[in-house]
Formats: structure tokens, C-alpha cells, sequence
């Protein structure tokens, strides 16, 4: 087929899209309005939309049109669809009316600003931009402490799922929340965090400040995923906390599989983030997991962390990290480690703490780390390591339950931080050996 025809191919068919699709205007959604009840309404048109596809013998895709902003309040939790596609070639800009009155499920917690569960063969879309004006959610948690915010896309409990090309930006709290999927597809995604986005909120509610220092955005992760037969590829992380959290799975929680397992991320650029993360993983009386994840071709641009394993307190059961490999990782200018496997590393205002210090390994600081959770067969391959301002590596394991079966394999940092604390990979209670690398960990077996 030549170009022309190809062409001619592809027009036909977004002809015949727009033709055939539920559009949000077709159920009384008004774009470009941002009143209270126009976001109401935007949010039952939405639902209504993807109700009404999900019953059609033949239309089966929604679709928010190119060009045109739709303000949105979600009107509920959606279950049970199957075979749907969401084109979103236009924008959905969450709510900006007060934080008290977003709506909640059953459970308590705020909605995603698109949130389904138990769904089948969907496929989410387009060229567009899902806005969450996440910067007044985030000054409310420092202010006040009610830690209650959305995400911008949920899903739950689903088989056979495609999420590509979107924008994910400014996200209240996770910007994609994926637990228990069965056959995900992730790929060509992007995730945004504009902290100076802040500073034109906060002229307009009033503050001006002269020397504007913004706060930093809390639990902004790009993708948090769990489940089984899991692939995200090409996307691009701009944010400031997990640009991937891969999240353990228990036996009986997940109706696919009894662990996080088979995970493939690869052919991403992250800058600002806290990293590819394994976990947080606590100890659980039905053995939380993860194990068979690759992570691969991942460039890091100044990383607060960059590879991240993390295990979190707990003092029933036990957890299991395994067979995860890291390969083809360059990391440039860390702000703090660009290694770190042991202890989860949380505080935020009001909230929950591992109790482990941020400057550790530094005198008078301290760690604790959790004899339940087990981690074994951890390989970085092809690891390099390019200036930075803490430790290159630290790896913390538990006396009573060491780490066994790491592998540094062509591991390498160059030009690092000159404070003598941090010039070394701090090591305690790793099994492990080092291969063509120059940063081998102390407790590493010497070739």
C-alpha cells in the first residue's frame, strides 16, 4: 500500500469513528465551561456515554472531541464494561470547586476522575490530556492534614486493557492506578508535573508572593500497577515522586494471580522522580509479592532516586521480592541516591512515616529494616552512574533474614559526591557479588 492510500486509509477511518461514536456532546456535555453545574453535568454525560456503548450492538466507542475541553466531577465508580474504546482527543479538566465536596465511594475515597472496575477488552486513548489542578490538593494536605485526594485514571479487577498516547498531568494524588489487571498494555504515555504551575493557582486565589517557593507535589506517581502479564513501554515521566510503582499482590486479593508477576517496563525517560520502584511491600498473613519483573532501557535525568526496591513495616506474615532485573539504566545527576533497596523512604505533613532517616547512612541516623519481607535474585546489568550528591548505592537488608542472590553486573558511577558519607555504596546484610563494576558494595563477595 502506498503512502497515498494509506492516508486516504486512515482519514476514512477517523471519519467513520467520528461518525459512529458517542460523543460527550450527544449527552448534554458543554465544553469550555467550568460552573459547577456544567461539571456536574459533564461528568453524567461521560457515564452516560460509556453506559450507552457498552449496550450497543455495534457503536462502541466514546469519544471527547480534538479541540474542545470538557470540566468534569465524576458522577460514580463504573463496572462491567466490556469491549469499549474512550477516545480522548480532547481535554478533561478535573473539578476546581471545593475539595469537601468531591464525591466518594462507598469505601470513603475520592473517585478518579475516570475510575472503572471490573471491566473487559478496553482500550483508552487519543491525543489528548487528562488536567487534575492537583497544586490546591496538595497545599490542602500540608494546611490541613485531610489526605483524602482522586486520581486521574482507576481501574480494577480488568482483563485485556490498552491505555496509549495520553497525557496524564497535574494529577491530585496518582496520575494512573492499575490493581489487579489481568494482560496490560501501557505504552506511549506521558506524565506531567508542572511545580511552577503553582505560582499562577496561587495569584489567583489571591496570593501573591514575591520570592514564590512552590510545595512540593505529594504522591504524584505516574503509574501504579499490580498483576499479571503486564507490559508499559514508551512513555515519559516529568514528576516528582514513583514514575512506576510496581505493587505486591497477596493470595486471595487478586482474582488472576496470587502475586505481581511478569512485568516488563522498558524505553522510558523519567527526569524528576523518585524512581522505577518495586513496592512498597509489607508483610502479609497470605505472603504479599512480586517477582519476574524486567526493567530495561530506562534513562533517569536528575532522579531523587532512580532504582528503588522498598519494603514497608509490617509484623504479621511475610513478603517475597524475587527475580527482578534492571538492565540498561543510566542515571544522570541524582539529587539524592540513585540506589536504593531496603526501607521504604516516606514522611509527608500529618501523615505516615517508615521511621527511616532521609540522610542515612549519616552518624546518629538510622533505618530499620523488616525480617518478614525477603528479597532474592536482584540483578543490575549494565548500570551507569554519572555524577550525583548523596551515595551512588545504598542496600539494607535485616541481620536475621539477609538478601541473597544480588548480582552488580557491569555496574559503574563516575564523578560523585565528595561528602565522605556518601562516596561509597553502604551495604549491610546482602548476599551478593559484583561483576566488570567499579561500584561493588562492601558486604559484596570480592572476585
Amino acid at each position: 500500500m502506498n503512502k497515498f492510500h494509506l492516508s486516504f486509509v486512515i482519514s476514512l477511518s477517523f471519519c467513520v469513528l467520528h461518525l459512529f461514536a458517542h460523543k460527550l456532546s450527544d449527552y448534554g456535555a458543554i465544553p469550555n465551561d467550568s460552573s459547577d453545574n456544567t461539571v456536574i453535568q459533564n461528568g453524567l454525560a461521560l457515564e452516560a456515554a460509556l453506559i450507552a456503548a457498552n449496550f450497543s450492538s455495534d457503536d462502541r466507542t466514546v469519544l471527547i472531541e480534538s479541540n474542545l475541553s470538557y470540566h468534569i466531577i465524576p458522577s460514580r465508580v463504573i463496572s462491567g464494561l466490556s469491549n469499549i474504546v474512550l477516545q480522548i482527543d480532547g481535554n478533561l479538566i478535573a473539578w476546581e470547586g471545593a475539595i469537601e465536596k468531591w464525591p466518594r465511594d462507598n469505601f470513603n475515597a475520592s473517585i478518579a476522575l475516570i475510575s472503572l472496575n471490573d471491566t473487559n477488552n478496553i482500550t483508552i486513548r487519543g491525543n489528548g490530556v487528562l488536567e487534575g489542578l492537583g497544586y490546591r490538593w496538595w497545599w490542602h494536605v500540608i494546611l490541613q492534614g485531610d489526605d483524602n485526594r482522586p486520581y486521574l485514571l482507576q481501574m480494577g479487577n480488568s482483563v485485556k486493557t490498552i491505555i496509549e498516547d495520553l497525557t496524564f498531568s497535574n494529577s491530585p494524588e496518582y496520575h494512573v492506578f492499575l490493581m489487579n489487571m489481568n494482560d496490560l498494555l501501557v505504552q506511549n504515555i506521558k506524565v506531567t508535573v508542572d511545580i511552577e504551575g503553582q505560582r499562577s493557582y496561587l495569584e489567583k486565589a489571591g496570593f501573591i508572593y514575591k520570592d514564590f517557593i512552590p510545595t512540593f507535589p505529594l504522591n504524584t506517581d505516574g503509574i501504579d500497577i499490580s498483576g499479571i502479564d503486564i507490559i508499559v513501554r514508551n512513555c515519559t515521566f516529568v514528576n516528582f515522586d514513583d514514575a512506576i510503582a510496581v505493587k505486591p499482590l497477596h493470595q486471595g486479593q487478586s482474582l488472576y494471580t496470587t502475586c505481581t508477576q511478569n512485568v516488563l517496563i522498558e524505553n522510558c525517560h523519567v527526569t524528576y522522580s523518585v524512581g522505577m520502584a518495586i513496592g512498597s511491600l509489607a508483610p502479609h498473613g497470605n505472603t504479599n509479592c512480586i517477582r519476574n519483573v524486567t526493567i530495561r532501557n530506562i534513562v533517569f535525568e536528575t532522579p531523587i532516586k532512580a532504582i528503588y526496591i522498598k519494603a514497608n513495616p509490617g509484623i504479621v506474615g511475610n513478603g517475597i521480592i524475587s527475580d527482578i532485573l534492571y538492565e540498561g539504566i543510566q542515571i544522570n545527576n541524582a539529587l539524592l541516591w540513585a540506589i536504593w533497596i531496603g526501607p521504604q523512604q516516606q514522611h509527608q505533613p500529618h501523615g505516615f512515616s517508615t521511621g527511616c532517616s532521609f540522610f542515612y547512612p549519616l552518624p546518629f541516623t538510622e533505618c530499620p529494616t523488616n525480617p518478614l519481607v525477603s528479597f532474592d535474585r536482584i540483578v543490575l546489568r549494565d548500570v551507569n552512574i554519572t555524577k550525583g550528591n548523596f551515595s551512588p548505592g545504598v542496600l539494607l537488608c535485616n541481620s536475621t533474614n539477609p538478601c541473597t542472590n544480588f548480582v552488580f553486573d557491569r555496574v559503574n558511577a563516575f564523578d560523585w559526591s565528595i561528602v565522605p558519607y556518601y562516596r561509597g555504596t553502604h551495604c549491610e546484610n546482602v548476599q551478593g557479588r559484583a561483576i566488570n563494576s567499579n561500584l561493588i558494595p562492601e558486604c559484596f563477595e570480592k572476585n
